[in-house]
């Protein structure tokens, strides 16, 4: 489970915070065997709960996961963690998706929201392990791909359109076939668009390239001697 975190300044004067603190908590930052990242732990009924992070809290784009219980020693034990922050956090919204939370640490008093990301369904997960392992690709790649792709398609779908309406006028119904491209694939887009790039070459041939005058076949012709007078003169 995903959870988007972002760190915001508190707004509300300290006479307005109505609720008691929820508990302590504790921002660790430490080393394990899945690499270098960040815990928040915050104190609740018997155990601590929160989540674990890479970037810091103040990074713009900040994602977590959620955290199984840990024991309550972890607020006052560091082990092999550095402790970042220390101190009180308030509730102020606790629902499924989102979650607000009050923190009065040591560097301050802020707002962490943590919002609820939605998650692939499994059968959409399964598919993009598959066409990774079928076309050997490197996960840390899978986004740029993807950007790649959709641009492509857009780019199909938009010529195709400008096509349709150049040859077919008011009789071409865009909405119509954006519906019907957009549920094929690339290669499937690519062939309706090749039909009507055809069509367009034919009602608009292209113009006809010119090429450079072929010299008499003669060892000591006049396009020769004339030729052979610029290379001296140059």
């Amino acid at each position: 489970m995903y959870w988007k975190l972002a760190l915001l300044p508190d707004a509300s004067p300290a006479s307005e915070r109505r609720q008691a603190p929820a508990g302590r908590y504790v921002i660790h930052r430490h080393l394990d065997d899945a690499g270098p990242h960040r815990d928040l732990r915050l104190e609740q009924a018997g155990h601590l709960a929160g989540w674990r992070f890479e970037q810091p809290l103040s990074a713009e784009d900040a994602w977590a996961v959620e955290k199984g219980p840990h024991p309550l020693r972890w607020l006052d034990h560091d082990g092999h963690a550095a402790r970042e922050d220390a101190g009180l956090y308030t509730v102020i919204a606790w629902s499924r998706d989102v979650r607000e939370l009050l923190l009065e640490g040591r560097h301050g008093t802020h707002v962490l929201r943590a919002e609820r990301m939605p998650l692939l369904s499994p059968e959409a997960a399964r598919a993009l392990h598959e066409t990774m392992r079928e076309m050997a690709l490197d996960p840390a790649a899978l986004a740029g791909i993807l950007r790649d792709g959709v641009t492509a398609r857009r780019r199909a779908l938009e010529r195709f359109c400008g096509l349709g309406r150049e040859l077919d006028g008011s009789a071409f119904d865009e909405a119509v076939w954006r519906r019907t491209l957009e549920s094929l694939n690339l290669d499937e887009i690519t062939r309706h668009l090749r039909a009507y790039e055809v069509r367009f070459d034919h009602k608009f041939p292209p113009s006809s390239t010119s090429y450079p005058e072929a010299l008499p076949d003669s060892e000591h012709g006049p396009w020769t001697n004339r030729a052979m007078g610029i290379v001296r003169d140059g």
